[in-house]
């Protein structure tokens, strides 16, 4: 039997058809879960296993918090917006201007951070060095992101899976491997050291308002999508963090599936950095959507010249020199998605007083019990990442 179409939105200015649960729970797990994954094991080693386990569990239930913000503000709001369209239209033009900014710089270091790791992973599998790799996976992701939100969604929905088959497969791997000595190892000086990166790798406030705009009037599936689709990322970091640094400790390598294949052989070389490279080619992807859709959403600027910009900024930066993974990934984490999430809780507090709509079947009723840990948590990493920046 033939199944029945799904009802058309019109999105961005072309007519889409509406996602599914399961669909919007991808668009979110596959923008979380990417270059971040990668880096973590590296930052919380150089911590202690168990603190970073639970810095893990406590910056992901933050987030999980910081989400269900942002998703009460899309619901509130008639006209589809990114971050920077909600932040002018409820707190005016300073603040769209100020978060466009930081959004643009954020994801431009999202962006730079896809293209280092890639090149490194892909140059682990196939030789060569990382430099061409990285130019030549910003050739392909720059293609798909030309292709526009139905090729990113459908190959989201693939790669999320398929990556999160390899986290657990690798992870179920190393754990009966892992050294005791390792899990009781803890430096509380290093305690801040892995804020900006476990940041990095929660950040999907742009896929909130993707998955928003694709499933128009259904409140209550929009917050299933987000609670499942930030929880799952959770839990696979938890896994991947005890799996690997249970294992390898302070020998972990910064992009941490290199070091599966140094230390098992060419067989692992392919699997482990195969999962890095699905990772980071499906952030990407999503990344550079959200991106262009806010130039062209909240910008009003050219479609065309906002792929450009997209595209080509990541590889001018790369071009020039800034090519340390953990390092992008944690002044990006730290220092502009903690700026970023700082202004959503404002956001959401004005949206909640002058939103166009009823958000009552959204059913975020407790907004102060979420706004003061969100507001916490992200004043201290902010803070924390100005000063060891400057």
């Amino acid at each position: 039997m033939r199944q029945p179409e799904l009802p058309v939105v019109l999105h961005g200015g072309v007519f889409k058809k509406t996602a599914t649960v399961s669909e919007a729970v991808f668009i979110i797990t596959g923008m979380t879960i990417g270059a971040g994954i990668l880096g973590l094991p590296y930052v919380i080693a150089r911590s202690g296993l168990a603190l970073g386990l639970i810095l893990i569990a406590l910056w992901g239930l933050v987030v999980l918090l910081l989400n269900l913000m942002l998703g009460d503000i899309a619901v509130r709001t008639r006209q589809n917006f990114q971050l920077p369209g909600f932040a002018g239209k409820y707190l005016g033009k300073w603040a769209k201007h100020l978060l466009s900014v930081i959004i643009i710089f954020s994801g431009f270091g999202t962006l730079l951070a896809y293209i280092i790791g890639e090149g490194q992973a892909l140059s682990e599998i196939f030789g060569g060095t990382p430099f061409w790799w990285s130019v030549f996976f910003w050739s392909l992701g720059s293609f798909f992101i030309w292709q526009g939100l139905q090729t990113v969604k459908t190959i989201d929905r693939v790669l999320s899976l398929t990556v999160i088959v390899l986290i657990v497969a690798l992870s179920t791997f190393l754990l009966p491997k892992i050294n005791i000595e390792y899990v009781h190892y803890s430096n509380l000086a290093n305690f801040f050291l892995p804020f900006g990166v476990i940041l990095f790798a929660m950040h999907a406030t742009p896929a909130i308002a993707e998955a928003h705009a694709l499933l128009p009037g259904s409140e209550k599936r929009f917050k299933k999508a987000i609670i499942i689709g930030t929880l799952i990322p959770i839990a696979v970091y938890l896994l991947f963090a005890l799996a690997v640094v249970g294992y390898f400790g302070l020998s972990v390598t910064e992009v941490a599936t290199i070091g599966f294949g140094r230390a098992f052989g060419p067989g692992f070389i392919i699997m482990a950095n195969a999962f890095a490279v699905l990772a980071m080619g499906t952030c990407f992807m999503g990344m550079g959507l959200a991106l262009k859709q806010t130039f062209v959403w909240d910008h009003k600027l050219n479609p065309y010249l906002a792929e450009f910009a997209v595209v080509v900024v990541p590889l001018l930066l790369f071009l020039f020199g800034f090519r340390s993974f953990v390092e992008v990934l944690d002044v990006v984490g730290g220092l502009f998605i903690g700026l970023e999430s700082l202004l959503i809780v404002l956001i959401c507090y004005v949206a909640r007083k002058k939103g166009d709509l009823d958000g009552s079947r959204y059913a975020f009723k407790n907004f102060w019990l979420a706004a003061v840990p969100v507001l916490i948590f992200f004043l201290v990493a902010t803070v924390y990442s100005v000063t060891k920046i400057f």
